[in-house]
C-alpha cells in the first residue's frame, strides 16, 4: 500500500492576510458602545477651543527630571523590576553553583569553575551585540520619529486646506451694497462650514479606534442630535454604496458640488470665474489626496519583519547583561540589567508609540499621547473664524 505524504503548503508574504490586532467591527461597536462614552467623544471634537495636540514640556533639567507619567520610565519601570528579578534569582543560582552558599553580596573569584569561562564566552558575544544593538535601536527611534513627525505633519496640512477652502469662498462671498454678506451667501458659507466639519469627523472615526464608534447607528443619531448633520443628510448618506468607514467620501463629494453650485449661482462671485473655479477645484482635490495620505501612512508604518528583529535583538542582548557581567559584577550586574532596560527598552517603547500616532493599539498609555480632538476643534473653530472675519468689510476701508 502506498503511502502518500502531505505536501506542506507554504505561503508566499503575500498570501498573510490576518491582521494581528484588527479593528473591531462596526456591529461589534454598537453592541459594547454606551451613549455616555458616544457624549464624551462628540464632547471632545465639538467647539472651538483648540488644546494640547501633544504633552509639552519646560526646558528645566529640574522640572524633566521630576515628571513621570507620559515618560520612557513610566512605560520602562515594570520590565526594569522584571528583568532585574529575573537577574536577581541567576546571581543566586551561579553563587551557590561555584561556592555552595548565599553569600551573593561577596565579591569573590569563580576561580576555574566551568561557568567562569562560559561566562568569558557570553561577555564577548554580549559586548558585539553591544554595539549592533545600540546602532540599529537608535537608527529604528529614528526612522519612527520620522514617521511619527510625517504623521503630525499630513494631518496639520488636512487642517490647512480647510482653511483655505473656507478663506477662499468667504473672501469672495457675494455681498450687499453696505459690504454684508447677503443671506443667500452666509447660508451657502455656513452650509459648507458644516459639511467641512462632518466630513473631517467622519475621516478620523474611519482612521482612530478612538472616533470609531461614531460610525455606529447610535453615534449617527448622537450626530444628528448635536447638529452635525441632520437626519435628512444621514439618511441620503446611507443611501450610498459605501461602507461605514467610507461615508466620508459622500460628504466630500457633496461639498465639491456645492461649491460649483455656489459659484454658478452667483453666491460666489470672483473677478475671473474660470481662475477661482480652478483655485477651488485644485484646494478640493488637494484635501483629498492629503486625507487619503493617512491610511496609506498607517498600513505601511513598518514591516513586520524590520520590528520583529529589533525585538530579538534588544531582548537578547538585555537578558545576557548578567551572565556577561557576572564575572566582574557578581550581584551588581542585577543594577546593570535594571540602567539598560531602562535605556534600551526604553528607546524600543519609544520607536513603537511612534509608530502608533492614532494610539490604536493602546500599546503604552499617555506616552506620546497625539490628541485628535485638538486638531478636530482648531479646524471647528478655523472654518468659522473665516466666515466671522470676513462678515463685513465696511470697518476696513
Amino acid at each position: 500500500m502506498a503511502i502518500h505524504k502531505r505536501k506542506k503548503v507554504v505561503l508566499q508574504p503575500w498570501e498573510h492576510h490576518i491582521d494581528p490586532n484588527p479593528f473591531p467591527s462596526i456591529s461589534a461597536l454598537e453592541e459594547t458602545t454606551s451613549n455616555e462614552e458616544l457624549d464624551a467623544v462628540l464632547d471632545q471634537i465639538t467647539g472651538k477651543e483648540g488644546g494640547i495636540i501633544i504633552q509639552q514640556y519646560k526646558p528645566h533639567a529640574s522640572w524633566l527630571w521630576s515628571q513621570f507619567y507620559g515618560t520612557v520610565i513610566y512605560s520602562s519601570w515594570a520590565k526594569a523590576l522584571q528583568h532585574m528579578a529575573i537577574a536577581s534569582l541567576f546571581c543566586v543560582w551561579v553563587r551557590y553553583q561555584t561556592h555552595g552558599d548565599f553569600h551573593v553580596l561577596t565579591l569573590e573569584g569563580m576561580g576555574d569553575h566551568w561557568l567562569a569561562n562560559a561566562f568569558t564566552i557570553v561577555e564577548k558575544m554580549w559586548a558585539v551585540l553591544m554595539g549592533l544593538t545600540t546602532f540599529l535601536l537608535t537608527f529604528f527611534v529614528g526612522q519612527a520619529w520620522t514617521f511619527w513627525k510625517s504623521f503630525i505633519d499630513v494631518s496639520r496640512n488636512i487642517q490647512g486646506r480647510f482653511n483655505s477652502i473656507q478663506m477662499l469662498l468667504a473672501s469672495h462671498a457675494a455681498r450687499d451694497e453696505n459690504g454684508n454678506y447677503t443671506p443667500e451667501a452666509e447660508e451657502f458659507l455656513r452650509d459648507m462650514g458644516k459639511r467641512l466639519k462632518l466630513f473631517h469627523t467622519l475621516h478620523w472615526a474611519s482612521q482612530a479606534l478612538r472616533f470609531r464608534p461614531l460610525l455606529t447607528d447610535q453615534g449617527w443619531d448622537h450626530m444628528v442630535a448635536r447638529g452635525l448633520l441632520t437626519e435628512k443628510e444621514r439618511q441620503r448618506l446611507h443611501k450610498l454604496r459605501l461602507s461605514s468607514t467610507q461615508k466620508h467620501v459622500g460628504v466630500f463629494q457633496s461639498m465639491m458640488v456645492l461649491a460649483l453650485k455656489g459659484m454658478k449661482d452667483k453666491k460666489i462671485i470672483g473677478i475671473q470665474t474660470s481662475f477661482l473655479e480652478k483655485k477651488i477645484t485644485e484646494e478640493f482635490c488637494t484635501l483629498r489626496g492629503t486625507s487619503a495620505t493617512i491610511s496609506g501612512l498607517v498600513a505601511g508604518r513598518m514591516p513586520l519583519a524590520y520590528v520583529h528583529f529589533v525585538q530579538i535583538l534588544v531582548d537578547t542582548f538585555v537578558m545576557l547583561t548578567p551572565i556577561a557581567k557576572y564575572k566582574d559584577l557578581g550581584i551588581f550586574s542585577v543594577l546593570m540589567i535594571g540602567i539598560l532596560t531602562f535605556f534600551y527598552h526604553g528607546l524600543l517603547v519609544l520607536a513603537k508609540v511612534f509608530m502608533d500616532p492614532l494610539d490604536n493599539e493602546h500599546y503604552k498609555k499617555g506616552c506620546v499621547y497625539l490628541d485628535l480632538a485638538v486638531l478636530l476643534r482648531e479646524s471647528n473653530g478655523g472654518i468659522d473664524n473665516w466666515i466671522a472675519g470676513g462678515e463685513t468689510i465696511n470697518g476696513y476701508e
